[in-house]
């Protein structure tokens, strides 16, 4: 990934997803994750647990400015495998989800989108929604209108991919 950079806090993602360390450790090499959130994700499953590893242990107490991602590899490295796609999967519906949800906050929230899709690969299941790809359907008569239209497809994209994420 080269051009978003985002730092999608914890507390963003606990509400749509369970995270795996492997997930995590996309986030945080991908600059996707707020650099906090590990240390937040270590708590809560500490506080979850009867039993933890010491490297749980060790991130959980983690201060603001410890680095965190030897730990989180470590981490990653003791759960099952997953394909890289599946991972980079949820991290595009997680990143166009923060997008949407904060889109009043960016200028032009459709160049992000254009940027994600370039980042993530040029997935086909989001290029209804990118601007300069083909327009499924009419000339709506205006930019606003088209671009309406666009973020239509976006939430509805958003709405059909969040069960799949759901904890």
């Amino acid at each position: 990934m080269d051009i978003v950079r985002l730092r999608i806090p914890y507390r963003f993602l606990r509400n749509r997803t369970r995270m795996s360390w492997r997930d995590v450790r996309f986030g945080l090499v991908n600059e996707l994750l707020e650099p906090q959130a590990p240390v937040e994700l270590a708590v809560d499953q500490v506080s979850e647990r009867a039993e933890s590893s010491e490297a749980l242990l060790q991130l959980a107490g983690a201060g603001k400015d410890e680095p965190t991602l030897e730990l989180v590899e470590q981490l990653a490295d003791h759960e099952p495998p997953r394909s890289e796609d599946e991972i980079r999967d949820k991290w595009l519906y997680l990143v166009l989800a923060w997008i949407y949800e904060h889109r009043d906050d960016y200028p032009d929230p459709l160049q992000l989108v254009e940027e994600v899709y370039a980042d993530f690969g040029y997935p086909e299941q989001i290029a209804k929604f990118v601007r300069y790809m083909p327009m499924e359907g009419p000339d709506l008569g205006s930019r606003e209108a088209n671009e309406r239209r666009l973020f239509e497809r976006w939430k509805r994209y958003l709405a059909e991919v969040a069960p799949t994420y759901s904890p």
